[in-house]
């Protein structure tokens, strides 16, 4: 069995279609599609209903997920341990952090461990959903990740490994930049927010209900991509941890950390035993971040 059409099969479920699988695995659809075709000739069995666009699975194809998610785990295993017989003359590092640490710590220690040991390659992926972030580690695609906690760890391991403060991000020109912003203070404002079920807002809504603050909310968006150009737009206020916190400002938004302070702290997760040779030195660097 063909390793490579497994991961179409998984990539298909995992990202609801051939569209978002073939953008996840940067492979042509009609490549994969065909690499479908060939899993489902050989096992001898459609895995998927084709409902117009949509692939839905068929029985066959949900008994296949649980064994298929068990090849790409013993893959990922055999890979470790070449990986670790390499040393770290080669092999590659598979790393899953969620879009917010990206640059900070995430891209900064993949570029000293890269300065470090330059024959390893390393993969960085984004979750397409946080609640599959630690999912993706737990399953073996990948061997780290990088989230906010709180996280799902069940049967994980995991090392705090940086804080983030959060601050109070405001449209640019607005009074008070650089003053504490005491989190009563915030009743009554105008904020852009993530949905609730967003592990930021369900870490951040406790806190201002404990503080009587009652904000209101005058935009909800689900991508975070476009929270900071509506905050310099003039639309609202919203809070960012430091790092994206200190881009805003760069960009002309008005910053002040929380009073009392607020720390998100972030975590490096793996699955217990022994790991690749790349990824204990990751491991060992963002430990001394």
């Amino acid at each position: 069995m063909d390793l490579r059409q497994v991961e179409y099969f998984l990539a298909v479920v995992e990202h609801g279609g051939i569209r978002r699988a073939s953008a996840a695995l940067h492979v042509a659809q009609p490549s994969l599609s065909q690499g479908i075709r060939a899993l489902e000739k050989e096992l001898g069995t459609a895995l998927f209903h084709r409902v117009g666009r949509r692939m839905v699975l068929a029985p066959a194809g949900t008994a296949f997920v649980r064994p298929a998610r068990q090849l790409r785990r013993d893959a990922s295993t055999a890979h470790a341990a070449v990986a670790s017989a390499l040393g770290l003359a080669g092999g590659r590092l598979d790393i899953v952090s969620e879009p917010a640490l990206s640059v900070d710590p995430t891209a900064r220690l993949i570029g000293r461990f890269r300065v470090e040991h330059p024959r390893v390659t390393v993969r960085l992926i984004g979750p397409m959903r946080e609640s599959s972030l630690t999912g993706l580690v737990r399953e073996g695609t990948c061997e780290l990740g990088f989230g906010y906690l709180p996280q799902p760890t069940f049967g994980l391991q995991m090392r705090v490994v940086a804080g983030h403060q959060l601050f109070l991000v405001l449209p640019p020109r607005t009074p008070g930049a650089g003053e504490p912003a005491p989190l009563a203070g915030l009743d009554g404002l105008g904020m852009i927010v993530v949905p609730r079920g967003a592990a930021q807002r369900d870490f951040i809504d406790p806190l201002l209900d404990a503080a009587g603050a009652h904000t209101r909310l005058d935009v909800q968006i689900a991508h975070r991509e476009a929270i900071l150009p509506m905050v310099l737009a003039g639309v609202g206020a919203t809070i960012l941890p430091g790092p994206r916190a200190e881009e805003a400002a760069r960009r002309g938004a008005v910053i002040r950390p929380l009073s009392p302070p607020i720390t998100r702290e972030v975590a490096l997760f793996h699955r217990p035993g022994e790991l690749s040779s790349a990824a204990q030195a990751f491991a060992a660097l963002a430990a001394g971040h």
